[in-house]
Parts: structure tokens; C-alpha cells; sequence
């Protein structure tokens, strides 16, 4: 769609263009501006990644004040829940697949869980800096 506008310019919704002596200028118009949920997204998006620096495990959401599991966790619990959780590393794998191919692949990471947990002396839940197990 195009708008003409005083002294010859002509505008659309992604660029606008001046004509002047014949000659047409296109310019990029400036973005708009971010959306709420882009906002909100930027913002957990950084509790994140300060919450990894921290090597923490989970990270309150400032929106909805819920305790959020961190990339971290989800690589030492080791497999994709099928809950379509936020910060999946496991790209999701189990949502959406059928009970018992989940259920597989659960138990696969589980024992992988058990495994780890046996060789480090303490739940994949606790922090590194904290004998608690819920220490968040």
C-alpha cells in the first residue's frame, strides 16, 4: 500500500521515498517500535542468561513470579520432558510424540540422571555453590 504525502513523498509501510527533481530517494523507515510480549521476552530472556552466568539452575520469572528451570538444569536432568518447556535444549523432542515414544526417551534420560547423580554424590537439582537441593 502507498500513501502520497506533501512535497512529493510517497511512503508504504517498510520504506518511504522522496522525489525531487526527477530523482526518487528511497529511505528504510525506522523500525517499529517493540511490542509488549517482545518486551516481556527481552526481559526473561536476560533473567536467563544472568541466571546461567550465576551457574544458577533456576531464575524467577519477573512477570509471573514463577521459578523457571534454567538451560542448565535441563542439560543435567538430561532428557526432554514433553512439556514444552521454555529453555529445552532437547529441541523439544518429546512434545507432541506419541505416550510411549515419551515415555522411552524419559526413561533413557532418567537412567542417565541416576547415572550422574551416583557419580557426583548429590541431585542434579542442587547448585554447585550450595549443599541444598532447593537452594533458589
Amino acid at each position: 500500500m502507498t500513501t502520497t504525502l506533501t512535497n512529493g513523498q510517497r511512503s508504504s509501510n517498510s520504506i518511504s521515498m522522496d522525489v525531487e527533481d526527477g530523482q526518487v530517494k528511497i529511505h528504510a523507515r525506522e523500525k517499529p517500535e517493540k511490542t509488549q510480549g517482545e518486551l516481556e521476552t527481552e526481559i526473561w530472556q536476560e533473567a536467563h542468561r544472568l541466571a546461567c552466568k550465576g551457574n544458577r539452575k533456576t531464575y524467577i520469572d519477573p512477570k509471573t513470579g514463577y521459578s523457571v528451570m534454567t538451560e542448565l538444569l535441563h542439560r543435567r536432568r538430561g532428557y526432554c520432558c514433553g512439556n514444552a518447556c521454555r529453555h529445552c535444549p532437547y529441541d523439544r523432542e518429546n512434545v507432541g510424540v506419541p505416550p510411549e515414544v515419551k515415555k522411552a526417551n524419559i526413561e533413557r534420560g532418567r537412567q542417565r540422571r541416576k547415572e550422574m547423580e551416583a557419580k557426583e554424590g548429590k541431585p542434579v537439582w542442587a547448585d554447585d555453590n550450595s549443599d541444598d537441593a532447593y537452594s533458589d
